[in-house]
């Protein structure tokens, strides 16, 4: 359970823009909040990520699959 949610967080860093400025302070409490599962270790690891990492890849994947083009919203 734990990794499938590191995945969803990353790829929604990714994916969703305002996600990324929305969670720039506290990734770790944000996943907490929303009932995301992860390890302490986890926690700590995506308390230490730098999130500007995202942003050049994000920007070059397609529209069609990030969050704010996409016609059916998924649920994160």
């Amino acid at each position: 359970m734990s990794q499938e949610a590191v995945e969803r967080v990353l790829g929604r860093l990714l994916t969703d823009d305002v996600f990324r400025e929305t969670v720039k302070e506290t990734l770790s409490r944000f996943c907490h909040d929303q009932g995301l599962e992860l390890t302490p270790e986890e926690h700590a690891i995506l308390e230490n990520v730098d999130l500007a990492i995202f942003a050049p890849v994000a920007a070059m994947l397609d529209k069609g699959i990030k969050r704010s083009y996409a016609e059916n919203n998924p649920t994160w």
